[in-house]
């Protein structure tokens, strides 16, 4: 159950409404976890300019992504991310044993390349202790450009955010 009310299509903050309006078009919804910060136009400016990020701009595919995110989901234990994610992980290629294994299990897991188990580890390490190890740093940077490590860090920062303004404000998954 939300902690505070979601600030509904109509009753946004001032500055939110353009958020609104891009995410419906783009995405046919505005998403609960945005209507939790709907009361705010500067935090609903922030959290859509993450969102267009992570879905438009980032140098990384789809699965690379979704393995990140939902390593970072799986952690937190957030399901309403979880909700959104296994689906979308899932259209990336990822099987249901795969999404299982984005923990510590996947470290080692034969069901990854070298690359995506840096990756698991990468997201884990950070999520868990803020900074990765230098082992879990010497991977990435064995599989990855500059510019992809910058993408998969953000993707990493912006799941932590998200997963704790939604759990925090109770977010529950639409409809």
């Amino acid at each position: 159950m939300a902690r505070i009310p979601y600030a509904e299509k109509g009753h946004e903050a001032e500055g939110a409404t353009a958020v609104y309006q891009q995410l419906e078009s783009g995405m046919g919804v505005v998403p609960n976890v945005v209507k939790l910060l709907g009361h705010s136009g500067p935090a609903t400016q922030v959290m859509g300019n993450m969102l267009d990020v992570y879905f438009n701009q980032l140098s990384l595919d789809a699965r690379t992504r979704e393995i990140v995110y939902l390593t970072v989901a799986r952690y937190n234990g957030c399901d309403y991310c979880q909700g959104h994610h296994v689906p979308a992980g899932k259209q990336a290629g990822l099987s249901d044993s795969q999404i299982q294994q984005l923990d510590e299990s996947g470290f080692d897991s034969t069901d990854f390349t070298d690359a995506e188990r840096a990756l698991i580890r990468f997201a884990y390490e950070t999520t868990r202790d803020v900074k990765a190890s230098d082992a879990a740093m010497d991977a990435i940077k064995s599989h990855y450009d500059n510019q992809k490590i910058a993408d998969i860090t953000y993707v990493v920062a912006s799941a932590n955010f998200i997963q704790r303004v939604g759990k925090n404000l109770g977010v529950e998954l639409e409809g």
